[in-house]
């Protein structure tokens, strides 16, 4: 009886403390493992402390998307695109934060990527925001064609 309700009070406090924030990571390699384990998409969202439409994504779309319990779901993270120093790449090498960033050719923000395990895009990117039913749109059928491509 003791176990469960620390089960209950551990599941409740981790989904409170993420429920207004979606992960950061510097460490690509241990969560490509993740992805590999759970055959799952990484979704990186690029972004800045500065940008409004990044604020009104994460508040209106990557928030939610990743507090759902039901049904298989992507590894989603964000990156800032101004953040510095040195980040561990998906083969496990240091990387340099920009080279990170370069790699991908972001030019704007929010740029969301879906990427497999490997660090490589299996959809276009989607690059800024407009409105919560358009992106949800687009992020659907993103979502779908990388599970897609995964299997």
């Amino acid at each position: 009886m003791i176990k469960q309700y620390l089960f209950a009070a551990l599941f409740l406090f981790f989904s409170i403390s993420n429920a207004d924030s979606t992960l950061t990571t510097e460490d690509w390699a241990d969560l490509s493992d993740i992805a590999r384990e759970t055959h799952s998409p990484i979704v990186i969202v690029f972004n800045a402390d500065t940008c409004n439409y990044c604020r009104r994504l994460k508040e209106e779309v990557i928030g939610p998307l990743s507090q759902q319990r039901d049904g298989k779901l992507p590894l989603i993270r964000e990156f800032d695109i101004y953040s510095n120093g040195k980040i561990i790449d998906f083969n496990g090498d240091s990387i340099r934060s920009r080279q990170f960033r370069n790699r991908y050719n972001i030019f704007a923000v929010p740029t969301l990527l879906i990427l497999d395990a490997n660090g490589n895009p299996l959809t276009d990117p989607i690059v800024g925001y407009n409105s919560q039913d358009e992106y949800l749109e687009l992020l659907q059928s993103s979502l779908i064609a990388s599970f897609r491509a995964l299997e």
